[in-house]
């Protein structure tokens, strides 16, 4: 500042200290005073110096391995890829038995501790009280402490992304981040800086890299190599944290990033926003527990009942493989099961249904049934009506079962492709992740809306068979006239004798299918 430019202050003071750009300026005046004072050196003669730019430099090189461990482990752009470090994280506040509990969590392990349990009821009890008792001690201190790591993880990762060339470039236009590059930083006026400084106070404020930190970028960078961590590795990773701790606790401080913001900004009460990290990792891992556990449990049973059904399946369809259904179908299931906690849960009773009507209706028993519809003399109205009704409703049954499969073609409500697409995209947001689950949600609610609708259906139908097969061996039918003539018609003859010949057929398929949904007034098994 020049004598004269002091001289005028001085008078402004006196003469003028109420006016308020006198008092706004003499306020800027203190605010440059106490950075003059400041050491390292950083403001001097309204400019931010070049020991400022240094520091950027120093962080910029630092922060580099950093964020490669970081980017390849818990910050990287996929969500589960993210979740899995970050439970490993977790999964050091257990102790040894704990963990043992938790792995026996796994899908595969309960399907065999299940299959060996003498009471499932009583197994189901005692995994539910084990997923409890992990559930509470992630309210522990020891997690909480643990979760407060996480969160400066996560803000050390912003720090690491600032865009440090941008604040570079406007002290050296040429600046490089290539190695060797020698730069020739010049100073800066404070309002060139004002949104890199409001972007760097908005990450480091509060920042603090403690051994806890360390110890845990140590583990993430452990699991990342597999366990394949040198001495030499450890030492840099620490070096390269104890400068950037430096750095902030002595450079990029909250004090003199607000007061450069404030001279930049020309306002002396100016507060900058500063970055929140207050996620809750415990609740995170404890809601992915529960979810997995619960879609687990119910994939479980499904799993064990399909298993229970093996044999009356061969009984039923012997050696003829089952027709798939489109869409809802085991290759997108295996996606689900394999990249979320999802599935579709009626896969295989959807298979059985489809491949019942093809081979035991729509082949033989369904012309028949046309016939006698049509061309049946029908003693009694009311039992044609109903006799008619279920005939048609067991027609339409192919019709229903390929319109669900047409809503997972390209452009319908079930876009086979959207869901692979959602799949995908719920490793990265959330949001896709609630989406999927809506959509599951729905699509197996409408399959067993289907499966309990058909299946009652045939249940009905089966019962007029079985009075059709009593009825044709009257000499003269006390519901359809000429039933006799109809059943043994060159026309229908083959399939009449090809539906008595099925009938087990029907009474094996329906008691598979009671393991399902409800037949009548008969409970599911």
């Amino acid at each position: 500042m020049s004598i004269l430019s002091r001289i005028s202050d001085f008078f402004q003071s006196v003469f003028k200290s109420s006016a308020p750009d006198v008092k706004k300026r003499m306020a800027i005046r203190k605010i440059e005073n106490d950075l003059k004072v400041m050491a390292p050196k950083l403001y001097k003669n309204g400019l931010i110096l070049e020991n400022f730019a240094e520091a950027l430099r120093i962080m910029f090189i630092n922060t580099k391995p950093v964020q490669n461990i970081l980017a390849e482990t818990l910050c990287s752009d996929e969500m589960e890829h993210n979740r899995i470090y970050e439970e490993q994280l977790l999964l050091t506040g257990f102790d040894y038995d704990t963990q043992k509990e938790i792995e026996s969590l796994s899908y595969e392990n309960r399907k065999a501790a299940a299959l060996e349990a003498k009471s499932l009821s009583r197994y189901f009890d005692s995994e539910h009280k084990k997923l409890e008792s992990i559930v509470r001690q992630l309210n522990t201190p020891e997690f909480i402490r643990i979760d407060g790591v996480l969160n400066r993880i996560k803000q050390l990762n912003d720090i690491c992304r600032y865009s440090y060339m941008t604040a570079l470039r406007l002290f050296d236009p040429g600046f490089s981040g290539a190695d060797g590059y020698k730069p020739l930083f010049q100073p800066v006026l404070p309002d060139l800086m004002e949104t890199s400084l409001l972007d760097l106070y908005y990450v480091v404020a509060d920042m603090d890299i403690s051994n806890s930190v360390y110890h845990a970028l140590v583990a993430l960078l452990n699991l990342r190599n597999r366990g394949n961590i040198t001495e030499k590795q450890t030492l840099s990773l620490q070096e390269n944290l104890k400068k950037i701790q430096g750095l902030l606790k002595h450079v990029f401080t909250k004090d003199i990033l607000i007061a450069l913001i404030r001279i930049a900004k020309s306002d002396t009460e100016f507060i900058p926003v500063k970055a929140t990290y207050n996620g809750n990792s415990r609740q995170k891992y404890a809601d992915y527990l529960e979810e997995r556990f619960r879609v687990d449990e119910s994939r479980l049973k499904t799993d064990i009942q399909d298993a229970t059904i093996s044999s009356e399946m061969r009984t039923l369809f012997g050696d003829t493989p089952m027709v798939n259904v489109s869409g809802y179908s085991n290759d997108l299931n295996s996606q689900l099961l394999h990249s979320t906690p999802f599935s579709f849960t009626w896969v295989l009773p959807m298979q059985i249904l489809k491949t019942f009507d093809k081979i035991f209706y729509e082949d033989h028993t369904k012309a028949l049934l046309n016939d006698i519809v049509i061309e049946g003399f029908f003693n009694n109205p009311n039992y044609k009506t109903d006799f008619s009704s279920i005939v048609f409703t067991c027609n339409e049954t192919s019709e229903r079962i390929a319109a669900f499969e047409k809503m997972f073609t390209r452009g319908n409500e079930y876009d086979e492709v959207n869901i692979s697409s959602l799949i995908h995209d719920s490793h990265k947001d959330s949001s896709f992740a609630t989406t999927l689950r809506t959509m599951i949600e729905k699509i197996n609610a409408q399959a067993k809306s289907i499966i309990q609708s058909e299946v009652n259906s045939f249940h009905h139908l089966y019962k007029i068979i079985q009075d059709i097969e009593l009825e044709s061996k009257k000499p003269s039918s006390d519901e359809i006239a000429n039933l006799k003539v109809l059943t043994m018609s060159s026309r229908n003859r083959d399939n009449f004798e090809t539906m008595e010949a099925q009938t087990d057929q029907w009474k094996i398929f329906l008691d598979i299918m009671k393991n399902y949904v409800i037949i009548g007034s008969i409970e599911k098994k």
